[in-house]
């Protein structure tokens, strides 16, 4: 059972306001006993969550999260580079069009990927 909207919101508004709560969660490296500091300081503001309920949220969301697949452009990102997107703009401000006007007419010339840009935005 996945935890209600409400209920989250009141669990975000309690770590935003608790700092000491928000430490003791940062320093634990298990979940459950993080999911149980959570539960207790809830319990004491009125939030109805038991801690089996927040550890079941937590291995939903880490599921969901191991789950998903990082685009080539998130890779190209996370490893420190730049999109495509990025570099086009990157090499068109820096040469003043001029890398820009040389790939348009290499790709009209039918000599695609010439001048080392995959994107045609020029």
């Amino acid at each position: 059972m996945s935890l209600s909207e409400q209920t989250l919101s009141a669990l975000q508004q309690l770590m935003a306001q608790n700092q000491a709560l928000r430490a003791s969660v940062q320093t634990t490296s298990d979940a459950h006993q993080a999911a149980a500091l959570i539960a207790e300081a809830a319990a004491k503001n009125n939030i109805s969550v038991s801690a089996a309920e927040l550890t079941s949220h937590f291995e939903q969301l880490s599921a969901a999260i191991n789950n998903q697949a990082l685009t080539d452009e998130q890779l190209t990102t996370v490893a420190g580079g730049m999109s495509d997107d990025e570099m086009m703009l990157m090499v068109s401000f820096l040469s003043f069009g001029f890398l820009c006007a040389m790939k348009s007419m290499a790709d009209v010339a039918g000599l695609k990927g010439a001048v080392g840009m995959h994107k045609k935005f020029c």
